[in-house]
């Protein structure tokens, strides 16, 4: 994946050169082409453009995508090389908009509404052939993971806390997406001495199921301090693996402890309820 990350790179300074050389022309014949049919993307005409760009040509489109270099400047524009896909390095997008003061960086996730200009074909430092949509953007707006790959299809608010001896863990939400289940906690610290809160310890129930730790390094979810000092507040994600939205209630289990060995905790459990 990193290889194909590399070759990419490798030919993004020319793709930068063909986006600037082209934008006026380019620009006029996709607002010419959008007359003719402006109706926006479907999400099952998204999967297709990546394979026949040009046969979208002038159609408006809303998508997400995850900035993988560092953009380009000109006095006219922001150029941006992303992928639609992040999670496995696919999908390759490129981006123009007329604002040379856009702030976005590498590794930002993005949310792109514009038109389909035509279809970029080049090669790679192998000679192997490169195709990707040249996108003119409107607006291009930062994003986070979950609203962009993730999103939920069940929200249950639960803002519940439990106090023990001044350790207070609250579960504020559970989202649960299509490959993932997330549970956003806050922690606080009202003792006097160092309290602990390790992720790992967390289970999550299922009927007869435990849910295992979920794993998404793209994400870059908030994480909880294992180490939480005195009179502060910790915010953050435990993510497990996906439930069945449908399915029996949840149970939550959460473990903390003190540097303050005379404290006894036992597992801060929450109950969710799906029906």
């Amino acid at each position: 994946m990193k290889l194909k990350k590399l070759i990419t790179i490798a030919i993004f300074t020319f793709i930068i050169g063909l986006l600037v050389g082209c934008g006026g022309n380019s620009n006029s014949s996709t607002s010419t082409s959008s007359k003719t049919n402006s109706k926006p993307l479907s999400q099952e005409e998204v999967e297709h453009m990546f394979s026949n760009p040009d046969k979208f040509k002038g159609r408006s489109i809303d998508i997400y995508a995850k900035i993988f270099v560092e953009p380009e400047k000109d006095d006219n524009g922001t150029y941006l090389q992303a992928y639609a896909d992040p999670k496995s390095s696919s999908k390759n997008i490129l981006i123009k908009i007329n604002d040379p003061k856009l702030d976005v960086k590498n590794e930002d996730i993005i949310h792109i509404v514009g038109k389909i200009e035509k279809k970029f074909e080049g090669e790679n430092a192998l000679g192997g052939k490169v195709t990707a949509p040249v996108i003119t953007a409107d607006k291009i707006e930062k994003a986070n993971y979950a609203e962009a790959f993730a999103p939920a299809l069940k929200t249950i608010d639960i803002n519940k806390e439990i106090n023990q001896n001044g350790y207070v863990l609250k579960l504020n939400k559970v989202e649960i997406a299509k490959d993932e289940t997330r549970a956003y906690v806050t922690v606080t610290n009202n003792t006097k001495d160092k309290i602990n809160f390790y992720t790992f310890n967390s289970k999550l129930v299922q009927g007869t199921n435990q849910i295992q730790e979920g794993e998404n390094y793209q994400a870059n979810y908030k994480q909880i301090n294992d180490e939480i000092m005195p009179g502060v507040k910790e915010e953050g994600i435990v993510l497990f693996k996906q439930v069945d939205p449908k399915g029996d209630n949840l149970k939550l289990h959460f473990e903390g402890s003190s540097e303050n060995y005379e404290l006894h905790f036992e597992p801060f459990t929450f109950e969710v309820k799906l029906k």
